[in-house]
């Protein structure tokens, strides 16, 4: 009995963990949590395109781009010619803002009923949560 409930606790906590999400929920826009040196948006749009703008912590726009970005199974994101932004000062370093051939491979979730997803080399690093 008591691997039985066990069993179904670890069943329910997965369960809970496992964000699906149709395509249409993840349209809208996106900002960083938690940057002090950069404003950035990424807007997801319906067409596959995405557009972003980043601004430094003078409110000068320093990138204005357009790219590619694919859903995949039920939560993954895929996104072509990335800027990853560590929310690096650009004031102090400009050129960094160049780098913009990277791609992403992460993954969407729900965090206090907020979708979110996060690009940095740490848990819970350098994330964007949807505002629309």
């Amino acid at each position: 009995m008591k691997i039985v409930v066990l069993f179904a606790i670890i069943i329910l906590i997965f369960s809970a963990c496992d964000n699906s999400y149709k395509e249409k929920e993840l349209y809208g826009a996106y900002v960083p949590i938690d940057y002090k040196n950069t404003f950035d948006t990424i807007i997801l749009k319906p067409n596959g395109e995405y557009n972003r703008k980043i601004y430094n912590k003078n409110n000068k726009r320093v990138l204005d781009m357009n790219g590619e970005w694919e859903f995949k199974n039920s939560n993954r994101l895929k996104i072509e010619g990335f800027y990853l932004n560590l929310d690096d000062d650009l004031i102090k370093f400009p050129n960094s803002i160049n780098d913009t051939d990277m791609s992403i491979d992460t993954y969407f979730e729900t965090q206090n009923s907020v979708i979110k997803f996060c690009v940095g080399y740490h848990h819970n690093g350098n994330c964007y949560k949807k505002i629309n």
